[in-house]
């Protein structure tokens, strides 16, 4: 049963917040999600605020998914991790099939110019911005999950680059069972808890088992998806140019092509979206 200690609580976060397919999305820059971080840390309560960052394959699965929708609708900041999201927004603020069409023409050509792209907050890039974070303030931040060896290997880069970081890490399941996982962060008590389990995964396993998290320390709580593969150095990033036009996941589509079964759902979201008031 889903815990009810993954709350929004408020902190006036009504401000650049529009829902997108059901799903509050926060619209601010990193400078602004850095700040409400900063709010978090601060919190005197044993509530875990889940901060996810959000592409269209996540707004799919809620729609597919109940109980996923829920999550994401008390998650505390739907950041914008996807150049897709950006575009809907645009693109749901006209009326009918037809104007949403050439709207969303007109967007897709502002997009390939990188008009939008600092509307996007990547969520790798987010991650390093937390733990940078966490040094300066003296927070402690954990890493769960991966593929392998990465969960060690990017706290080994945060430790080498952040000298006064305080990290900690473990690969979690399966190789751990879930009680030995709560058990190693309970004893590091860790502010901030980033954990790579998989988009969905990640963020269910947070809501599960917020509860136990919050006592444990855990004030923020974010799923990072692949990030740790990048920081390990087992992943090469978009080159500046692609992230620039938001097209970072065509890139790794392109040198993954494996990928994608799963990028089909960015079609799927941008045609529900045009035709959001038909379909629903």
């Amino acid at each position: 049963m889903m815990s009810q200690k993954i709350d929004r609580v408020s902190d006036n976060l009504d401000l650049n917040i529009r829902e997108i397919l059901g799903i509050p999305i926060f619209g601010g820059a990193k400078r602004e999600v850095l700040s409400r971080a900063v709010e978090v840390l601060g919190s005197k309560d044993n509530k875990v605020r889940l901060f996810t960052t959000l592409n269209p394959e996540h707004v799919m699965a809620a729609i597919k998914d109940p109980k996923y929708m829920e999550l994401l609708r008390k998650s505390h900041l739907n950041i914008i991790d996807g150049i897709a999201l950006v575009w809907a927004g645009e693109v749901l603020n006209k009326e009918g099939v037809v104007s949403r069409l050439v709207e969303g023409l007109r967007v897709g050509m502002g997009v390939l110019r990188g008009r939008y792209v600092d509307r996007v907050v990547p969520g790798s890039s987010l991650m390093e911005d937390l733990v940078k974070m966490a040094e300066s303030k003296g927070s402690r931040v954990y890493l769960l999950g991966g593929w392998e060896d990465r969960a060690e290997k990017t706290a080994k880069y945060f430790e080498a680059k952040y000298k006064k970081l305080k990290i900690r890490y473990c690969l979690g399941r399966p190789k751990y069972k879930n009680e030995e996982v709560l058990k190693k962060i309970a004893e590091f008590r860790p502010d901030i808890l980033l954990v790579a389990y998989g988009m969905k995964s990640q963020e269910m396993w947070i809501g599960e088992n917020s509860e136990k998290l919050g006592k444990s320390g855990v004030k923020l709580a974010m799923g990072v998806g692949r990030s740790f593969d990048y920081y390990s150095g087992d992943l090469k990033r978009a080159p500046v140019g692609w992230r620039r036009m938001g097209l970072e996941w065509l890139y790794s589509l392109i040198r993954e092509p494996k990928r994608l079964r799963r990028q089909l759902e960015i079609p799927k979201f941008l045609w529900r979206v045009v035709c959001y008031d038909v379909l629903d």
